[in-house]
């Protein structure tokens, strides 16, 4: 009988852990920007150096990435807990990184506030698509509802116009939908030099508010995941 009594504890006691555990991330994650104080109080005091709130899971944990200053060369990015503990670290001026297996670790990565903004838009063209030829990129990475793509060329031109992230149109039919996108850069031969630089493409218009895609840019190994963000 004793052992029966300390069993049914047992499941009560961690029926009630795992009851208070979803409600915690629940409130954790359901709309953070409206029921969140210390993230509304983040969004009403915003100034002119940006602001990027970034929401993962990590470590059994929901987290927030916050990003206060975007236009700052040195910036500090602190992620926080739910309540608002300071779980990791990275950049600054002295180079931080607390949290050295956030990369791996973190998963569902959701942007659910930035105030970045792209430089270009995507253009949707079947026929450029098929005419223009693919120009190698260093990396590609999405920022809110910007894809920004860094890539070394041979250019004398001081800032580089002629970029280009083409669309072919076509949706692949999968979950979730696919599409292919396509790169171009005009080089300028000209007593030429090597330089690096970065462009961000506005992809908004290849998916519906909160959906996710897949894009595949032609000649770049590791297709990217997008969700649309308000």
């Amino acid at each position: 009988m004793r052992h029966t009594f300390l069993f049914l504890c047992l499941i009560f006691f961690i029926g009630c852990s795992e009851t208070d555990k979803a409600q915690t991330s629940k409130l954790c994650s359901d709309n953070p920007l409206e029921n969140i104080d210390w993230l509304k109080e983040l969004l009403n005091n915003t100034d002119s150096n940006g602001l990027e709130i970034i929401q993962y899971d990590y470590k059994g944990q929901t987290v927030f990435s916050i990003n206060s200053c975007l236009n700052c060369a040195d910036n500090l990015i602190t992620v926080y807990d739910c309540k608002r503990n300071k779980v990791c670290e990275f950049g600054g001026i002295a180079g931080l990184n607390t949290c050295p297996d956030f990369e791996t670790e973190a998963t569902n990565k959701t942007v659910i506030f930035t105030d970045r903004y792209c430089e270009k838009g995507i253009i949707i063209s079947p026929k450029l698509y098929k005419e223009l030829k693919s120009s190698p990129i260093t990396s590609a990475e999405i920022n809110g509802n910007c894809l920004d793509i860094t890539f070394s060329i041979l250019s004398t031109q001081d800032r580089i116009e002629d970029v280009k992230l083409v669309d072919s149109g076509e949706v692949l039919e999968s979950m979730p939908t696919q599409r292919r996108i396509k790169f171009y850069i005009e080089e300028n031969l000209t007593k030429p030099t090597s330089m690096s630089a970065t462009t961000s493409f506005d992809v908004s218009n290849l998916a519906e508010q909160g959906e996710t895609i897949i894009l595949n840019i032609d000649g770049f190994d590791t297709s990217i995941e997008y969700t649309r963000v308000p």
